[in-house]
């Protein structure tokens, strides 16, 4: 992507130059054109809740060996260089020996700060699914984990609870309510996890094999968390970010 500058004047007309945007990082891990977050706080905070996750939900597929924290506002080296910022997202760059890049686009004397490292912990026990299911329950993980840990779950609360359209907003409400309906079963929906049908490694839950699990009697209470909210999150699906309808209200 290249930007031209025209700089005009009654008496002169000046070209600015080409100021160009290389696509993409520069040469190296793609984590390292962003800034490092120095913050021993926010580590033990991850720490923390990392094990609160596994207490509550189980190991990680993938054993989590380092976690990488960084801001996802690019170095000074990389400021020529086309890519996303101010984005949070969870990656695992290492299979093999565990190791994990957390982006965290705000700053850490930002409000919801500490909203998104609990948000993107949860993903570290998974970070391959990546449909609506699994979005809510890291949402619903923060809210517990910052009121745990005495930590400001920023504006969330007020602008999940308000708004109707916003899908991060359904999700959370939707798997808040499937949790206090079904404690027991709902940190079981994370091992229902299949391929989303579009792209290796991206998953999605099967929940229509969680539904299943559950005692016959209680499926339909079930299905109507999950109804009211299909309408909008099934448009809000890509081919990364998927929503599988249960087959009872298809």
């Amino acid at each position: 992507m290249r930007f031209l500058f025209f700089i005009f004047s009654p008496a002169i007309l000046l070209l600015s130059g080409c100021v160009g945007l290389i696509e993409g990082p520069p040469p190296g891990p793609v984590y390292a054109a962003y800034q490092p977050l120095d913050d021993p706080v926010a580590e033990a905070f991850l720490s923390a809740s990392l094990e609160k996750a596994k207490e509550q939900f189980g190991e990680p597929v993938i054993p989590v060996n380092k976690v990488i924290l960084r801001r996802s506002q690019k170095t000074e080296a990389a400021r020529n260089y086309l890519m996303p910022e101010d984005i949070s997202e969870t990656t695992c760059i290492d299979t093999t020996n565990g190791v994990f890049v957390i982006l965290i686009g705000v700053d850490p004397d930002h409000r919801n700060y500490y909203p998104l490292l609990g948000h993107e912990c949860m993903h570290l026990l998974n970070p391959h699914i990546t449909d609506w299911y699994m979005e809510g329950i890291a949402t619903v993980f923060s809210e517990q984990v910052c009121a745990e840990h005495e930590k400001d779950w920023g504006d969330w609360k007020r602008h999940f609870s308000r708004t109707r359209r916003d899908p991060y907003a359904l999700s959370y409400r939707m798997m808040k309510a499937m949790q206090e309906a079904f404690p027991d079963a709902y940190p079981q929906l994370i091992t229902y996890a299949v391929p989303n049908g579009h792209a290796a490694p991206w998953l999605k839950i099967d929940i229509d094999a969680w539904l299943d699990s559950l005692p016959e009697d209680r499926r339909e209470e079930a299905l109507s968390i999950i109804e009211p909210n299909v309408g909008l999150l099934e448009r809000r699906t890509n081919a990364q970010y998927g929503f599988d309808v249960p087959d009872a209200l298809k």
